[in-house]
């Protein structure tokens, strides 16, 4: 008997019906896999499946046909239902098994069905609730107030910086408000290498926290409101180094769908530049000159939105290639095949102890490498795997690229 599409309601489901509908229950995007001439690869990738163990959890499958259960009216909205639905990180490793045509679809479905959630009466994550109850107010998911989002800037540096620039450095909020270190690295080392830009008092959060739980209406208002950043400060491009805030404002905010969403909000028109993809460049250039080294082994953590969400992979390796001293090892799950950190799709903020226990997992990965040092170009990837270190009380430190490089670089 066919399946009838009934809950036509449900608009943001309804929309991508007939792709929903394409999977085809095979169950490969339950598990990583790859055949080689020299090895095979096969390993556990989906954090939410590997937690769970049931196949409503396990990669895509299972809330497809939740999907088309919840739009056909065979299975009714409840709290197990919105569990399923939310504790899903949206990491897009089943997206990289699937070889159906709703591939493409997949993370706009996550997405969609925790849009449509808000609507139910069933329990989204408190933690989720209560800082979407606030971030209009306070345009950031931290509960922070908006005033204070340049405390982490010195005004030794805040006065040397211009009033408009080339490129301007779009910090995002976890950097902003947790990860200071992150952002203070960043701007002394953008000033090293004589880059252009400047810091805005007046940067939004990027939306992410809101597109990944699926809160269109209030994204929109900021979304808008950050658009307007580039004219407004006579910039021609965003320099980040969130990986959150890299697929938001290059893929959300200026692609078609199913991966952006310039079908609700218009296409924004600026470039958009991840700061290792900045530092690369140079390199090539020759505009770089080391000025000491870096004598470390090092394992690279992929974060889900620079890899697999926007295929940045090898710019981070090339940069930690070219470190003197630096011996890059990779873990076993890597590129499209690494293992989430746990910390996106409102995970951390709804379900904490599932979130340090997937961050926990990639520290482990980490440690058997050999490693001493766990680097990444994510500040909430930064903060995952941290907490996962000294909830393991491990020997690993956990840095950044740009703390790596700021205090032994300089321009040519």
């Amino acid at each position: 008997m066919a399946l009838v599409l009934k809950r036509t309601d449900m608009k943001e489901l309804a929309q991508i019906y007939d792709r929903i509908s394409m999977c085809t229950q095979c169950g490969n995007c339950k598990y990583g896999y790859e055949y080689g001439p020299t090895e095979n690869f096969a390993a556990m990738l989906c954090p939410q499946g590997d937690k769970y163990q049931f196949e409503a959890y396990r990669g895509s499958k299972g809330k497809a046909a939740l999907a088309k259960g919840l739009l056909s009216g065979m299975i009714q909205w409840s709290d197990k239902a919105a569990h399923v639905i939310y504790t899903c990180i949206g990491c897009g490793a089943c997206v990289e098994m699937c070889e159906t045509d709703i591939k493409d679809y997949l993370l706009r479905m996550f997405e969609a069905l925790k849009s449509e959630t808000w609507k139910q009466n069933v329990a989204i994550p408190e933690g989720v609730r209560k800082w979407s109850s606030t971030i209009r107010e306070n345009r950031n998911p931290y509960l922070e107030k908006h005033e204070n989002r340049l405390d982490w800037l010195p005004a030794s540096i805040r006065e040397t910086l211009p009033k408009k620039a080339e490129y301007i450095y779009f910090v995002g909020c976890t950097a902003s408000y947790r990860q200071k270190n992150i952002a203070l690295a960043t701007v002394k080392l953008l000033q090293k290498l004589k880059v252009d830009f400047t810091v805005v008092p007046d940067e939004w959060c990027c939306a992410s926290p809101l597109l990944r739980t699926g809160q269109y209406d209030v994204a929109k208002e900021f979304i808008e409101h950050n658009k307007e950043l580039p004219e407004k400060y006579g910039a021609s491009a965003f320099i980040t180094t969130c990986a959150g805030c890299y697929r938001t404002l290059s893929i959300d905010y200026q692609k078609d769908p199913p991966e952006g969403y310039t079908d609700k909000f218009g296409k924004a028109n600026f470039k958009v530049i991840h700061t290792i993809q900045l530092v690369e460049d140079m390199i090539k250039k020759g505009e770089i000159e080391f000025e000491g080294s870096f004598n470390n082994v090092v394992t690279y953590h992929d974060p889900c939105h620079l890899g697999r969400h926007a295929k940045v992979y090898d710019s981070p390796r090339n940069v930690l290639q070219a470190i003197p001293g630096l011996k890059l090892v990779e873990m076993y799950r890597s590129k499209k095949f690494s293992f989430c950190c746990g910390a996106g799709g409102g995970v951390r903020g709804g379900y904490p102890d599932y979130s340090i226990e997937t961050a926990i997992k990639r520290v482990r990965e980490a440690e058997s490498t050999g490693a001493s040092v766990i680097t990444c170009v994510c500040p909430f990837c930064w903060r995952n795997l941290s907490d996962a270190i000294s909830a393991l009380k491990s020997s690993m430190k956990m840095m950044d690229i740009t703390e790596i490089l700021e205090p032994i670089v300089k321009k040519k």
